[in-house]
């Protein structure tokens, strides 16, 4: 029980990564395009690192103390500790490291949107699992994020992604496509439990009747002979009429 609950909050803690990283790529899309291009550019390149490096420390802080409260060093496999430590470090580089960093914000901002397609696609394999046929819409979202991603990583050149139009609607899409993703993973996941109660339900109605079909028919089975017994019995008959 505690393992399932265990996998419930992690899956909650990477729910919660997504939402905000999808929210976050949103809201910049949309500040370029509705504001000074030149103000939203240089908050970007100048708090983004430092915001990002504050991320990964609180996040591998989460991972180190979960590990010591929920006893996870009893579990060979688990490298929750390990995990923890690596996020520090690199929450640490970032912030000390901030004017060298901010010179790849560009291809940051094309990784995060990468691993958003990445999760797109992961969603749509497992809606395709669920038999939901949202789970063609989800591929082709994570396939135009990934490829999009990969192609602005690429081919855009860094330092002039806050003042180019169309960055800023890549942002606004790629947020818009992993929020509706994200819902629709919701809804089939919705459908698919109730199926899935609606289907235990029917077995279990079925199953008394199933049960008294069985006793039923028992009754009138005939009784298994025990001919090897009765054989034997014979045998052991004849044999005693020539015993002394």
């Amino acid at each position: 029980m505690a393992r399932n609950s265990e996998e419930i909050k992690d899956s909650k803690v990477a729910l919660v990564a997504h939402i905000v990283a999808s929210l976050i790529y949103l809201a910049l899309g949309i500040c370029f395009v509705v504001l000074d291009a030149n103000l939203v550019s240089n908050l970007v390149y100048s708090y983004s690192v430092l915001a990002v490096g504050i991320f990964f420390i609180c996040f591998g802080a989460w991972y180190m103390i979960k590990y010591f409260f929920n006893h996870e060093y009893i579990k060979i496999s688990n490298y929750g500790f390990t995990m923890g430590v690596i996020l520090v470090v690199i929450g640490a580089l970032f912030i000390f490291q901030a004017n060298t960093i901010s010179g790849y914000i560009d291809a940051l901002i094309c990784l995060i949107g990468l691993v958003l397609g990445a999760v797109m696609l992961q969603q749509s394999f497992a809606l395709f699992h669920m038999q939901r046929g949202t789970c063609f819409v989800s591929l082709f979202f994570g396939l135009v994020s990934v490829t999009a991603s990969v192609v602005f990583l690429l081919f855009t050149p860094w330092k002039d992604f806050g003042y180019i139009f169309y960055c800023w609607v890549y942002m606004i899409v790629i947020g818009g496509l992993s929020l509706f993703s994200l819902l629709l993973m919701a809804i089939g996941l919705h459908d698919y439990k109730k199926d899935s109660d609606r289907n235990y339900s029917r077995n279990m109605e079925d199953a008394p009747s199933t049960a008294k079909k069985a006793v039923d028919d028992s009754i009138f089975e005939d009784e298994p002979q025990d001919y090897f017994s009765d054989s034997y019995k014979t045998e052991q008959s004849s044999d005693s009429l020539f015993e002394d």
